[in-house]
């Protein structure tokens, strides 16, 4: 230990000179980073709607799905952060033009948007969205992109469940709308063929085809039910805003707000890397260069050359 003090104190202005180069410029990031963040956050409100709106299931038409609460939300939004082709609508919806194309490097630059987006959930029904921005009015308008992306890819989605839903209720009704017929014309064609008065024989057939009509004509309404709740469903809940409400619009900040904690991670990676960067030289200093000598220990060594050269007969001696 005494030999790393002693080259401590032998390099300490070198080694002040570098924690002061280090320190100072993680201090004045720090300060940048937290100086120049400005973050806009919006709150939204996430209801269940009734579970006769809900939309049903392609596997299970008669049962029906839950709508997604605040946390299923929250990881369907930050899903689609993840994409690429989400934030290219999120960018294009937030600043129209070129600037995506004029990005030198593009996924870099979908990776540093993507990184300033957060996404938490409150509680059960409240979300939060924010983006942290270097200027006021990028973050809110990053934040009305990110949810009308969201609202459109949703709406895009609920289009395509719906096509899918009509589409295997629709095949459904005409089996059951042909059944239904077949049933119908059995009955006539047996009213026709078996005058009354009918035997006991007769009245239990005529029975078990007007069973059989009856049940088709069921089946037949129960599946155009169906199909209207498909379609008429999603439709009221979009309409109506049941499911996703925006409480809290995004608003322009004033003051820098969001960079304390990516200032405090900047300060503290300065100052470990200071810290080892100093704890490096010592070690340098100590293992490769050598400790220092000392005054007595240099007039030591003079004297044994002197000696030596005495005992050889040195001219110099």
């Amino acid at each position: 230990m005494r030999r790393y003090l002693a080259t401590a104190r032998r390099y300490r202005w070198l080694l002040a000179a570098v924690l002061a180069l280090v320190w100072g410029a993680g201090i004045v990031a720090a300060y940048a980073e937290y100086t120049t963040t400005f973050e806009s956050t919006a709150t939204v409100w996430v209801l269940r709607p009734p579970a006769e709106l809900a939309q049903t299931s392609l596997d299970d038409p008669s049962a029906t799905l839950l709508q997604t609460a605040a946390s299923q939300q929250v990881d369907l939004l930050s899903q689609l952060l993840q994409t690429d082709s989400f934030l290219r609508d999120v960018v294009q919806l937030a600043t129209p033009g070129p600037s995506l194309a004029a990005a030198h490097d593009e996924a870099a630059y979908l990776d540093d948007v993507r990184k300033r987006f957060h996404v938490k959930a409150l509680g059960t029904n409240l979300l939060t969205i924010s983006f942290a921005a270097r200027d006021p009015a990028t973050g809110p308008r990053m934040v009305k992109a990110a949810l009308a992306a969201r609202d459109q890819r949703t709406a895009a989605a609920r289009v395509s469940a719906t096509t899918a839903l009509s589409t295997l209720y629709k095949k459904d009704y005409e089996v059951a709308q042909a059944r239904a017929l077949d049933a119908k014309q059995r009955l006539q064609e047996f009213n026709a063929s078996h005058p009354v008065p009918l035997s006991d024989i007769d009245q239990h057939l005529q029975s078990q085809l007007l069973l059989s009509l009856d049940l088709a004509q069921t089946r037949l309404g129960d599946l155009q039910g169906r199909m209207d709740r498909a379609v008429l469903g999603p439709t009221l809940i979009e309409v109506s805003g049941l499911e996703f409400q925006v409480i809290d619009e995004p608003r322009e900040t004033a003051a820098p707000k969001g960079g304390a904690r990516p200032a405090m991670t900047v300060a503290a990676v300065a100052l470990v890397a200071g810290i080892a960067l100093a704890a490096l030289l010592v070690l340098l200093g100590t293992h490769v260069v050598g400790p220092a000598a000392t005054p007595a220990e240099v007039r030591h060594r003079r004297r044994a050359a002197l000696a030596d050269a005495e005992a050889l007969g040195s001219p110099s001696a």
